[in-house]
């Protein structure tokens, strides 16, 4: 076992070589904090403008104002144009005592260097199956903080 975990630390090599992504975001009644690590990371530089495409998966936390948290895990695709920064994903979200919610996400801002960027995002999730005895629905806006590393 000894010799297996060197072998089994450098199949995680790539990962390390790639930027991750990590998000904040403040909405009117949560706050989340999420990272992404790329499955694809391109980026493309040619005098002063830059374009970066990252498509990634990850996971995430979200703390609400009332103390509750929930447990997010997403897909995410982002490409940044010169100042021009977009993204779409694919979110379930587990909060304790409730089934999951799902839903897609999309962002739209201003990349004010090619690592970072500030955006607003808006997020619709649905529970799939539900009973109708408790909201199903959970949509919102907010402001989020995006940075590469």
């Amino acid at each position: 076992m000894p010799r297996a975990l060197p072998i089994l630390l450098l199949g995680f090599l790539p990962l390390s070589a790639q930027t991750v992504q990590i998000s904040v975001v403040r909405q009117p009644q949560a706050t989340h904090a999420e990272f992404t690590v790329p499955i694809a990371d391109l980026q493309l530089r040619s005098g002063g403008d830059f374009g970066h495409v990252h498509l990634g998966v990850g996971a995430g936390l979200r703390h609400w104002d009332d103390g509750d948290n929930a447990l997010r895990i997403l897909g995410d695709a982002n490409a940044t144009a010169n100042r021009l920064f977009l993204g779409i994903g694919a979110i379930v979200e587990v909060r304790p005592g409730e089934r999951a919610f799902l839903g897609p996400r999309l962002r739209v801002g201003w990349a004010f260097h090619p690592n970072w960027a500030v955006s607003l995002e808006g997020e619709h999730l649905e529970q799939p199956f539900a009973d109708g005895s408790h909201p199903t629905r959970r949509s919102s806006l907010g402001l989020a903080l995006t940075a590469r590393f």
